[in-house]
């Protein structure tokens, strides 16, 4: 007999891994599933918390309507209060006082990179006479928010 006896066959196809491998490639694939979830939240959390101008607009006028400075200059650039002579609180409460019931109406949004602009129909009281202008406002996206940036004069006050 010879010492060379053939060995016998082992299972077909390729040897079986250990299940350390298996519990290794699992855990991987869990930690890679985990940081695409975050990394989705994220992304998304980023994309729905970016506010709305609309928003700003809103709190605009309701700063307006309500003379409330604070809620005026949150919703304003710095730049627009001082181009209105409104920059302190004292100015605007001056010219809030002055002014009747003011209404408004957005007929038509556009949108540009870092702006929105709205033109608004306003409809006020000016001397017991109502009065409709027509004006666009320019709301800016910048540090986190949104702010009215300008408002330009389409049509003059009409009554």
């Amino acid at each position: 007999m010879s010492s060379m006896q053939p060995q016998p066959a082992g299972p077909a196809g390729k040897p079986k891994r250990p299940t350390w491998h298996w519990v290794l490639l699992g855990s991987c694939s869990l930690l890679a599933l985990l940081v695409g979830l975050g990394v989705t939240g994220i992304v998304g959390y980023q994309i729905l918390n970016r506010g709305n101008p609309q928003d700003t607009l809103e709190n605009f006028y309701s700063a307006m309507a309500e003379g409330d400075c604070e809620l005026f200059q949150e919703s304003t650039t710095e730049e627009y209060r001082r181009d209105m002579d409104l920059a302190d609180c004292a100015s605007f409460e001056s010219m809030t006082s002055r002014m009747g019931d003011l209404n408004y109406s957005v007929d038509e949004r556009i949108n540009r990179q870092g702006y929105a602009i709205f033109e608004v129909t306003e409809t006020y009281q000016s001397d017991g006479q109502a009065m409709e202008a027509d004006l666009a406002f320019f709301v800016r996206r910048f540090e986190g928010g949104w702010f009215v940036d300008s408002v330009q004069l389409i049509d003059a006050p009409t009554g």
